[in-house]
C-alpha cells in the first residue's frame, strides 16, 4: 500500500513539473505576442518562428495544453493575413481551425476561442451550423469582451442573411454593448459593411456616425422616390 502511494505521489509530482514547464513556455510565447499587438508593424518571420517554438515546446510537455493550441492558432491566422499565396493562406487558416477546435476540448468556456473558430470558418467560407454555434457561444460567454464583440460583429455581418432572428438580435445587442466601451472600433466594422441602419438609432454612435447616417438616409429617400416614380 505504501509503495503504491509513493508511486502515485511520484507520478503526480512529475505531472506537476511537466505542466509547470509547459506553462513557462506558453508565458514566453505570450510575451512575444504581446509585443506585437500594440506595434504598428506586423511581426517579422523570425519573431513568429520564435513564438511558435515556445508553443511547440509547451506541447512537448503537455500535448493537450489548450493555451499552446490557441497560441498556435493565433500564429496561423497571422501567417494567413501576411501570406500573398492563396493556397498557403488556405492551409494556414485550416490549421488555425484545427488548433482552435483542439483548444476548445479543454477550454469550452472561452469566448475568445469560439469567436476565433467562427472567424476561421468565415475565412474558409464554411457558413454552416458550426459557425452559427460558435457565434452563439462567443456571444453568451463573452458579451462584454471588446475583442469578442468585434470579432463576432465582423463575422456576423458577413453572414447576416444566413442568421436566424435570435442571432440577429444577439448581434444587435452586441452593437449596443460595444457602444459603451469601444464605439469607434465597432462603428468601423459596421461602416465596412455599410449597415448604418444598425447604429443610427443608438445615441452613443451619433457623434461618429452622424454624417454617414445622414447620407444613408438621403440615399434611402432618393431610392424610395425613384421607386415611386417607376411605379406610376
Amino acid at each position: 500500500m505504501a509503495v503504491a502511494l509513493f508511486i502515485l505521489l511520484a507520478l503526480i509530482a512529475v505531472q506537476c513539473v511537466r505542466l509547470g514547464a509547459a506553462g513557462r513556455y506558453v508565458q514566453l510565447a505570450q510575451g512575444e505576442l504581446d509585443r506585437w499587438n500594440p506595434a504598428s508593424r506586423p511581426p517579422r518571420p523570425a519573431e513568429v518562428r520564435l513564438a511558435e517554438k515556445y508553443f511547440l515546446d509547451s506541447l512537448g510537455y503537455a500535448s493537450d495544453d489548450p493555451w499552446a493550441h490557441e497560441g498556435l492558432g493565433t500564429l496561423d491566422l497571422a501567417r494567413m493575413r501576411a501570406s500573398g499565396i492563396p493556397r498557403e493562406a488556405l492551409t494556414f487558416t485550416q490549421d488555425a481551425r484545427v488548433r482552435f477546435r483542439q483548444a476548445l476540448l479543454q477550454r469550452p468556456t472561452s469566448p475568445f476561442l469560439w469567436a476565433n473558430l467562427a472567424l476561421t470558418k468565415l475565412y474558409l467560407n464554411q457558413i454552416d451550423g458550426e459557425l452559427f454555434s460558435a457565434l452563439r457561444q462567443a456571444e453568451a460567454l463573452g458579451p462584454w469582451e471588446p475583442t469578442v464583440q468585434q470579432t463576432t460583429l465582423f463575422v456576423g455581418l458577413a453572414v447576416w442573411r444566413d442568421l436566424d432572428p435570435d442571432l440577429r438580435l444577439a448581434l444587435a445587442q452586441t452593437i449596443e454593448r460595444g457602444a459603451l466601451r469601444n464605439p469607434r472600433q465597432m462603428f468601423d466594422i459596421v461602416k465596412g459593411y455599410r449597415r448604418f441602419d444598425l447604429v443610427c438609432a443608438i445615441e452613443e454612435y451619433q457623434r461618429i456616425a452622424g454624417p454617414d447616417c445622414t447620407k444613408a438616409a438621403a440615399t434611402a429617400r432618393a431610392g424610395d422616390t425613384m421607386g415611386q416614380g417607376l411605379r406610376r
